[in-house]
């Protein structure tokens, strides 16, 4: 890793992403993104250029999904080598070969793919490899090996994609990960990349204790956004900079950017660099109760004028006693139904379905919870829908969920048979039939901060004639917001519950903003939060929340309180402030 005048403890910093960057830069198809050595290498050289000028001390070649074009493999990984040293060519920087996960039957058929690309690079002058976004520690073992058999001298990143919750999509812990790849002779370095934004990963990374070889980080810029047809992401240069600024405080000492990262998060990252100290490396971190309900008849609690739904994050593991004790001081407090999410950003928590029929078997208490399309094909949905309503739950959302990771497409295999609209036509169909004696109630999600209004209105029309008679919206801060409830509430026929978040610190704010999609803060209520004491923040969620339902409640039959990071007080305040309003 070490070059000639090069500090031993230096800060690396890569680039960031190629295939989200060329795919919205000229409008590639993502899937065909390394074919563009070949179309339009003009484009790659360019790309590599503004990662250089930006600050990059390496650059990856456009060759991550090579071995998936057959024959072309070849042809893409000399074109690739090729771009990346034109692009170079004068500068200190580094060429990296770039290769994620190939689709094949068996380990050794895989070993043998790599073999085969391994010597193709090493042919045209590269002996760098950065092997990345895997799910499995063990197979980027063996493939280390295969190439150090190949070149001794070879300098291999190995790079597992870690979800939100710690987790590869094989289930191998960050912890497994990082002790497998780091314990191996053949990888010179290791780390994560891809999968979820630079906040997450520096929890990851926190909760590990780091040996001394160097670890690398390549996070998303923010979580994945579906917008239009394409996946887009939102953090802005500057918090993905701070964040990987931190990263690098806890022990990284390899540094860059994933899908959706820019040359200009890039260069923002590299001034804060520089700013925090002439670049040099960075320390290693040192290391309940029984009742019967009342299943009278009765009108729909959705429908309910001034109906306040909350929703409460289910655990992220198995002790549900927090949970219980906050369920409870929430629906003291005035709250008609919990809402529950289903494993929201793709992190895995404790079932929803099956928390919102504890909830309302144990403590009477009502329960909407979420039923995404996203992990669950036909039969698990319609299994689970039969659940629930033998459980007396009453009414579900019904969302899509959020979508797999670009860097994912070949390995990963979606289960969606359903998106929200298409959901709610099969639950209203079911409610025809065996469902008919006590029809579920559907909801769901309308975006007011979609930036094409009318074409998430004519969802909702759709949604409508599936059956949806209730609507909980995006969290309400922009005053187009507040103009788009405005028009919903006018052209739809279903109730609609006006989304409220509690802001409850000035970090609170830039994480929202920037690592959680179709959400944005305005400037004036940020410049609020700035500089205030904790219990300040505090007031101000309070006072603000207060502000925005005050503001929405003639064109809103209800309202959504999410609450933030686990603070019932906060929303059981705005509660009684509501229902003073309503009483």
């Amino acid at each position: 890793m070490r070059k000639e005048g090069r500090d031993d403890l230096r800060t690396i910093l890569f680039d960031g992403a190629m295939g989200t960057y060329l795919s919205a830069r000229h409008n590639i198809d993502i899937q065909e993104c390394e074919l563009i050595n070949l179309r339009h290498p003009e484009y790659v050289r360019e790309t590599h250029a503004l990662y250089l000028k930006a600050g990059a001390d390496a650059i990856k070649t456009n060759t991550f999904n090579a071995y998936a074009f057959g024959a072309e493999w070849v042809d893409i990984i000399k074109a690739g080598c090729k771009i990346a040293r034109e692009a170079a060519r004068g500068s200190s920087a580094d060429i990296y070969a770039s290769l994620g996960p190939v689709d094949l039957p068996d380990t050794r058929s895989i070993i043998n793919a790599y073999e085969d690309m391994a010597a193709v690079f090493l042919r045209e002058g590269v002996n760098r490899f950065l092997f990345e976004t895997f799910a499995e520690s063990d197979i980027l073992t063996k493939i280390a090996e295969a190439v150090k058999r190949l070149s001794p001298e070879a300098f291999i990143i190995a790079e597992c994609s870690i979800m939100p919750d710690g987790y590869t999509r094989r289930g191998v812990s960050a912890k497994t990960a990082a002790e497998d790849l780091s314990s191996s002779m053949f990888i010179d370095a290791y780390g994560f990349n891809c999968s979820c934004g630079p906040a997450h990963l520096l929890n990851i990374v926190k909760a590990l204790e780091l040996p001394s070889k160097p670890f690398c980080v390549m996070p998303n810029a923010g979580y994945p956004d579906i917008q239009g047809g394409r996946t887009m992401f939102d953090a802005s240069p500057g918090y993905f900079a701070k964040k990987l600024l931190e990263i690098a405080n806890c022990g990284a000492s390899i540094i860059g950017g994933c899908c959706g990262a820019t040359p200009e998060h890039i260069k923002q990252t590299h001034d804060l660099l520089v700013k925090a100290g002439s670049r040099k490396g960075y320390p290693a971190k040192a290391a309940v109760r029984t009742a019967k309900f009342d299943t009278a008849e009765k009108d729909p609690i959705l429908w309910k004028k001034g109906v306040i739904a909350v929703e409460l994050d289910s655990p992220p593991d198995g002790n549900i006693g927090p949970f219980l004790s906050r369920a409870r001081k929430l629906t003291e407090a005035g709250a008609d139904l919990l809402t529950i999410a289903d494993c929201p950003v793709g992190r895995a928590r404790l079932d929803s379905s099956m928390l919102a029929a504890k909830l309302r078997r144990e403590l009477c208490i009502e329960t909407l919870p979420h039923l995404t399309c996203r992990d669950r094909n036909l039969n698990a949905t319609k299994a689970l829908l039969m659940g629930l309503y033998a459980e007396g739950v009453g009414q579900v959302l019904a969302v899509t969920g959020d979508p797999i990771p670009t860097s994912s497409r070949d390995e990963i295999k979606s289960v969606f048979n359903f998106n929200a609209i298409n959901l709610a036509a099969f639950i209203n169909d079911l409610n025809g039939g065996i469902f008919a004696e006590r029809p579920l109630i559907i909801s769901a999600a309308l975006n007011v901060n979609a930036s094409n209004f009318d074409a998430e209105l004519s969802k909702a029309r759709r949604k409508e004639k599936n059956g949806v008679t209730a609507f909980l919206t995006q969290p309400v801060f922009t005053e187009a917001a507040v103009n788009n409830l405005k028009r919903a509430s006018d052209k739809l026929s279903a109730k609609i519950l006006a989304g409220i978040m509690p802001v409850v610190s000035y970090r609170n704010a830039c994480f929202i903003n920037n690592e959680v999609a179709g959400i944005t803060i305005p400037d004036d209520i940020l410049r609020m939060y700035e500089s205030v004491r904790k219990d300040e923040a505090l007031r101000l969620a309070v006072s603000v929340s207060m502000r925005i339902a005050a503001e929405v409640s003639g064109d809103a039959d209800g309202y959504y309180i999410i609450t933030p990071l686990n603070k019932a007080d906060i929303v059981c305040e705005i509660i009684s402030g509501i229902r003073r309003g309503f009483i």
